[in-house]
Formats: C-alpha cells, sequence, structure tokens
C-alpha cells in the first residue's frame, strides 16, 4: 500500500491506579515496567518508527513524570530521524489526546492521518499497525477488534445476573486506533462543549460524524491494567 503522511500519539499520562492496587509504597507506573531489558512505553512506542511516512510522533506524560518518560523512551528520542515531542497530559485520557491532537497540529499540520496508541500495550505489531492504517484509508477511522467468545450478562448493583446480551454484534476494540486529520481533532473540540465523558476515540469520531472501519485485531496485542498481567508472562 501507499503509506500516507502521519503522526503519532502515545499516551502514557496515566496514574496507573489499579496496576499498583496491590497496595505497595512504591508508585510504579506500568509504562515504565522493563519487560526483556527495555520499557512497557518503549515496546509500545518501537513498531511505529518502522511504518513508512511516519513524520511526527508525541508521547504524554503524567505529571512529574517527564524524565522517567524520557528514561523510558531511551534511544528512541534521538536515534531516529522522526521527531519526537514529550507533552504532560490531562486529568483525563480524552483530555491528554487533545492535547496531543492539538500539539499535531502545530508540528505537523500536514498529515493526513493520527495513530492513537495506549503507551500500556507494548505488544502492538507492525502488522496491526498497517492493517488498521489501510482500513482508515477507506472509513476515515479504523480500529482492531476481537471477537467476542465469552457470554455477556448484565448484573446489577448487588452483582445479580439481571439480563443476557447476545454476544453476535459485540467486539472489544484495541489501539492503535487510527483516523483522518484533522478531523479527529475537530471531534475532539467538539467533545469538550459537550456534557459527555468519552473513554474512547471512536466513539468521540462517530459521534461527530466520523466513520470507524473495523480491522482485524490481535489477542497479543494487550493492555497492561493491573499487574498480574506482567506477571502472567514473566513466570
Amino acid at each position: 500500500m501507499s503509506f500516507p503522511a502521519h503522526g503519532v500519539i502515545i499516551t502514557a499520562a496515566g496514574t496507573s491506579s489499579r496496576f499498583n492496587e496491590a497496595g505497595s509504597s512504591t508508585l510504579l507506573k506500568k509504562e515504565f515496567h522493563l519487560l526483556d531489558d527495555r520499557s512497557v512505553l518503549y515496546h509500545a512506542a518501537l513498531p511505529f518508527f518502522s511504518i513508512p511516512s511516519l513524520k511526527f510522533v508525541v508521547v504524554t506524560y503524567g505529571s512529574g513524570f517527564k524524565e522517567e518518560t524520557e528514561a523510558a523512551l531511551d534511544n528512541l528520542l534521538f536515534a531516529s530521524p522522526i521527531p519526537v515531542l514529550l507533552i504532560e497530559g490531562g486529568e483525563t485520557r480524552q483530555k491528554s489526546v487533545i492535547l496531543g491532537l492539538e500539539a499535531l497540529q502545530v508540528h505537523a499540520p500536514d498529515i493526513t492521518y493520527v495513530l492513537i496508541h495506549d503507551g500500556a500495550r507494548p505488544w502492538v505489531t507492525e502488522r496491526t499497525i498497517i492493517s488498521t492504517l489501510a482500513t482508515a484509508t477507506v472509513f476515515g477511522g479504523a480500529a482492531p477488534i476481537l471477537q467476542l467468545h465469552d457470554a455477556i450478562k448484565k448484573i446489577d448493583s448487588e452483582g445479580r445476573i439481571t439480563g443476557h446480551v447476545d454476544r453476535a454484534d459485540m467486539v472489544t476494540v484495541q489501539t492503535p486506533q487510527v483516523f483522518r486529520f484533522p478531523e479527529i481533532l475537530e471531534a475532539h473540540r467538539a467533545a469538550i462543549q459537550s456534557n459527555k465523558t468519552y473513554l474512547d476515540d471512536t466513539e468521540i469520531f462517530t459521534d461527530f460524524g466520523g466513520m470507524v472501519g473495523a480491522s482485524e485485531g490481535d489477542p497479543a496485542n494487550r493492555k497492561i491494567t493491573v499487574s498480574q498481567d506482567i506477571q502472567s508472562i514473566e513466570v
């Protein structure tokens, strides 16, 4: 395929609160945990640098964690010809993403697409990135998805099963999520004016007129949420 000019946003500004639920007195952000002598964040970012026509990379970091983020990215900050900009993220993922989009508008306004990826997904592959980008060139937006295989139920506040959901049209969504630029920036700007809280960029894009296609996800492209997600592969 012909690769369109694009930028990347890697989100790593979260607090890792669920990752640290075990009660450790020392806060460890999951993106800084080491996998094979490199950080989770390094592994999450690395495959994007191999995709042709990448023009700019933005990495969001949490307040007070700039130096640690620089260390986690290691030589990606200086060994690649692709510019990398670190910016302090917001209180929510939604706020962090729009800050990243605004930065791209300033530093790489001529890109056609933006790829938004969780810094806690270190097992993303070039194949998933390319497939999702290709799908976005058809629909304007795209996200890798996985089919559900377990039964889906609804429960009430007391933990009782109250409903049974047909899983035929249900999927889980991964990142990177890819969108035409600056359409996703315009959608995020509009979302700020609404009273709705968004957790996912595909929802923002579709709520404000965009279309998102589904590309093939990868079961290995897991997001690290709790410490057991890493411990399960270290045993």
